[in-house]
């Protein structure tokens, strides 16, 4: 499973979000990719997907979930994509 974080530079919902998902995906043994909406791939995928809040995590290419969760939450979210 392919896990991109999609974050805003350095608004503070984006860096709690980053080290959130980090945390939770590190525990899961998952690998997270950052990418700043700045970059070119994050202006591809804002436009790909009409993407409108942020941070956004996406799974295989797919918005899964977006602003900043609890670590409980954002460990349940992993799980159920593990499931699925």
């Amino acid at each position: 499973m392919k896990l991109q974080l999609l974050i805003a530079g350095q608004l503070p919902s984006c860096l709690e979000a980053r080290d959130v998902w980090q945390s939770v995906c590190e525990q899961q043994g998952l690998e997270l990719e950052l990418i700043e909406v700045e970059d070119e791939q994050g202006q591809e995928l804002i436009d790909r997907l009409g993407i409108k809040s942020f941070p956004v995590l996406l799974a295989n290419g797919k918005i899964r979930a977006v602003g900043r969760p609890d670590p409980q939450h954002a460990a349940n979210i992993l799980q159920q994509l593990l499931i699925s």
